[in-house]
């Protein structure tokens, strides 16, 4: 698959001391990125050069296409973390100007700007400006804005933070309705999130690449199952089936992390069936069955 974002060991130092180091990784076109890491890992570091706020070190960075000092910004929207929006502009107003800039004409500037608006229930405050807005429909303007058009790129620092559930979830289904249309990339600390919404991820830690994979890879749904049991059946019965390498059981025996032996492409079900019914078989009854470990789990592993 093609992808809309490469870097080079792209680094940025200030003071001598590198904040992003020697960073290389692809983000393929039409993907719903994770952008992951603790405070400091060096993300918004990394976004703000992607939108050539600011210059790198060293290294370099192709973005769809172009060097980062020939960014296509046309073809690109962005979100960054904490926004500044005109004070005295209406929102309305400020949605026409840049959709104007993408070189919509007014007409359909306008339609675009109710468009957003809409989406994240901000219509009603189309006249509200800028400097009136509170910490939440600072968000959501954001939003809005990022989501003109049809960018093809759209970089997201955190976007849904400091939102209530509803309009969270708002701003969740609107970065689905993107996928496959446009690429995006979204940095968070929310992992359950991310693990809900991207197809793959990276995770930083201290200005580095500590892995990047696809969220099934990263959290290990196909490698192995929690299985929490009602009542406990033979563990022995299971380390005899071909399809398992592993069972570690809790010192009760109703909660057991089991590790599958599959080929590379197979699928998990049968093999999951049929642990289930050698577990039933031997009067186990099966409460939860879990696939791989949580997004959370496996960041704090690897950070």
């Amino acid at each position: 698959m093609a992808a809309v974002i490469e870097t080079n060991k792209l680094t940025k130092k200030y003071d001598g001391r590198a904040v992003v180091d020697q960073l290389t990784f692809t983000v393929p076109k039409g993907s719903i990125f994770g952008f992951l890491g603790p405070n400091g890992a060096g993300k918004t570091t990394t976004f703000a050069m992607l939108c050539g706020f600011i210059r790198p070190s060293g290294g370099d960075a192709v973005v769809l296409g172009q060097p980062l000092n020939n960014l296509p910004r046309h073809l690109m929207s962005a979100l960054p973390q904490d926004a500044k929006f005109h004070p005295e502009r209406t929102l309305k107003d400020s949605l026409i100007f840049m959709a104007q800039l993408q070189g919509m004409d007014k007409q359909k500037a306008a339609a675009e700007a109710k468009r957003v608006l809409e989406a994240v229930e901000l219509l009603d405050a189309a006249k509200f400006r800028g400097k009136t807005l509170s910490h939440g429909m600072a968000k959501r303007f954001g939003v809005a804005q990022a989501f003109l058009g049809t960018p093809e790129l759209v970089l997201l620092d955190e976007p849904t933070e400091g939102l209530d559930p509803k309009n969270s979830q708002t701003v969740r289904d609107m970065i689905k309705a993107m996928a496959g249309k446009s690429t995006v990339l979204v940095s968070s600390h929310n992992l359950a999130e991310i693990e809900d919404l991207c197809d793959e991820a990276l995770i930083l830690d201290k200005g580095k690449l500590v892995t990047q994979a696809s969220i099934s890879e990263l959290t290990g749904r196909n490698q192995q199952i929690l299985i929490q049991l009602g009542t406990a059946g033979s563990i022995n019965a299971l380390k005899n089936l071909s399809s398992v390498t592993a069972v570690e059981a809790s010192d009760d025996g109703k909660s057991l992390r089991v590790s599958l032996n599959l080929a590379p492409g197979e699928r998990p079900e049968p093999a999951i069936t049929e642990i289930l019914s050698t577990l039933i078989s031997t009067g186990a009854t099966v409460g939860t069955v879990v696939r791989g470990k949580s997004l959370q789990e496996r960041f704090l592993e690897l950070t």
